[in-house]
């Protein structure tokens, strides 16, 4: 025998022996009869197996075997026909070819989020008619609730049925239309049904909302986190947040859509203290560090205490500094005001706003503690400066979470679903909702009963100019409770809303009044460089000396 031959016996036989191991190593598992070989078995233990990653689809598997192992080659090309079909502006087509690309990559989660994407914001933009735009919004949707069946570990699906959802029902040009649509749309709650039942986001006098339906799909996300111990693909500060911040949102487009009532004040509620849990709960800073984002605010009391025990050991010489840096900031007339108001003759109210307006002085020197220590006497020198530096490093500590939850303006939603859900500013908002009706309604001015004999004017029905007033009045109180509200997206809401009073103003030939109710909020924001065109108190000083001189 030759050399070569042996060899290929060799050979032969090495193959047949090393089959063996392998088919030990590579077994399949028999459910109930065999548990497989070693890949099985960790397959398993790692719950990598396709049953437990996807919903085995006997069409997708049809769909890969017939690619002939040129999948890559098919996905392209299934693609290319997807844009093709886009540009013709043939979406019949274009849907059909999305399901064989789903079909034949069920597992990729960017094929679905693209092309959900796709139907929901590019092809239903191209329809003139909202309810044309509903139905492709809705296809959108249908399409990625598919593939949370291929891919029921992996959150990154119900986060994008979440953020579509409350995205386009809740926020687009057409949200007023589509969100009445979706309350009486049978269908489309029947078609989630299998991962969301309907009673879940249909609770109270309202119906259906939107947004309640977004908080149900990034509740599945948490679950998929937290109960059954999935990859998490976001930092936990931004995948915790999504959760509370549907509950907000649907109080805000619920006090748009109705008068504010009893029922709208508890989703406030609890707005306020799914958004407090949140802060409560336990996260990993962007240094991996464990914070809580209301340890920002008992930091700031702890900041208080010290800077007050400074303050003994150091008297006066912070009320020094800081006039030094009030001078280089452009502060409102009826803060400076307050500033000069001495500490024993404070309301509880005006002491908070001494405290937030010091605050917000102070943060413009890290180092402001550090200089007032140097400048302690005697024996009180050396405590001072070891108080100082735990006030830097408290500072430090404070800069760090406060990067974090600015991330989710935590600090903004917190005050704002707080004020949301208290009394006075469910009648100020009573009050601005019954002011724009009338305005609406082109009725600016009071209606008045005249008694001919007495010539007395009774008031029969305010009109909107007077219900401004009214609802100012008592927005005033609002933004004098949470001050952090002041500059804030709340704050152009209501300057817009003064912009409409002004024009009702000139309508009726009045002029601004001099006890405008906010006219302090007016100065704060024109010291902040907004663009209001409101008149200042500056502006009616000039106005009031002009009517003297004539």
């Amino acid at each position: 025998m030759n050399r070569s031959f042996v060899r290929k016996v060799i050979y032969i036989v090495i193959i047949a022996v090393l089959l063996i191991p392998l088919a030990m190593i590579s077994r399949p598992e028999v459910v109930g009869q065999d548990e497989g070989g070693i890949l099985s078995k960790m397959r398993r233990e790692k719950r990598l197996t396709q049953a437990e990653l996807t919903k085995i689809d006997p069409a997708s598997e049809t769909m890969k075997l017939a690619s002939l192992g040129l999948r890559g080659v098919a996905i392209n090309m299934l693609w290319m026909q997807s844009i093709e079909h886009k540009k013709e502006e043939d979406y019949d087509k274009l849907a059909s070819t999305l399901k064989a690309l789903a079909k034949i990559q069920p597992n990729f989660v960017k094929v679905w989020e693209y092309q959900a994407h796709n139907l929901a914001y590019n092809v239903s933009m191209e329809f003139d008619d909202y309810e044309y735009r509903y139905q492709w919004v809705k296809k959108g949707l249908d399409f990625l609730q598919n593939g949370v069946n291929y891919n029921v570990k992996d959150h990154r699906m119900t986060d994008q049925l979440g953020f579509m959802t409350g995205n386009k029902f809740g926020k687009s040009d057409e949200k007023k239309s589509f969100r009445r649509m979706f309350k009486k749309d049978d269908e489309f709650h029947q078609s989630m049904a299998d991962l969301v039942p309907p009673e879940s986001y249909d609770v109270d006098v309202f119906g259906p909302d939107s947004w309640l339906l977004a908080y149900q799909w990034y509740d599945l996300s948490n679950r998929l986190v937290d109960d059954q111990g999935n990859q998490k693909y976001r930092n936990d500060v931004m995948f915790y947040q999504f959760r509370p911040s549907q509950i907000r949102n649907r109080g805000l487009s619920l006090q748009e859509e109705h008068r504010t009532d009893d029922v709208i004040q508890e989703v406030w509620q609890y707005a306020d203290s799914a958004w407090k849990e949140y802060g409560n709960r336990e996260l990993l800073n962007s240094y991996g560090r464990p914070f809580r984002m209301e340890q920002s605010h008992r930091r700031r009391e702890e900041l208080a205490d010290m800077r007050r025990e400074l303050d003994r050991l150091a008297p006066g010489v912070r009320n020094e500094l800081v006039a030094v840096m009030r001078r280089d900031m452009q502060l409102g007339s009826e803060q400076k005001m307050l500033l000069d108001i001495p500490a024993d003759q404070l309301t509880d109210e005006q002491e908070r706003e001494v405290n937030e307006l010091l605050e917000r002085i102070q943060s413009r020197d890290d180092r402001l503690d550090s200089r007032i220590a140097e400048r302690a006497q005697g024996k009180n020198k050396m405590a001072a400066v070891r108080l100082s530096d735990k006030i830097y490093e408290n500072i430090q500590l404070g800069k760090t979470e406060t990067k974090d939850a600015g991330n989710v303006n935590y600090d903004f939603w917190r005050s704002r679903n707080e004020a949301e859900a208290k009394d006075l500013t469910v009648s100020s908002r009573q009050a601005l909702y019954d002011a724009r009706r009338m305005r609406r309604a082109s009725i600016y001015d009071d209606e008045f009963d005249v008694d001919y004999v007495t010539k007395k004017r009774t008031s029969t029905k305010k009109g909107a100019i007077s219900l401004y007033e009214d609802a100012f009045r008592q927005w005033s109180e609002v933004f004098r409770l949470y001050p952090n509200l002041q500059e804030s997206p709340l704050s152009d809401d209501i300057a817009d809303e003064m912009h409409h009073y002004q024009e009702m103003l000139s309508f009726s030939n009045d002029e601004w009044p001099d006890d405008f109710p906010l006219q302090w909020l007016i100065d704060i924001r024109d010291g902040n460089g907004e663009p209001d065109s409101l008149p200042t108190s500056e502006d009616l000083e000039e106005r009031r000396t002009g009517r003297e001189s004539e």
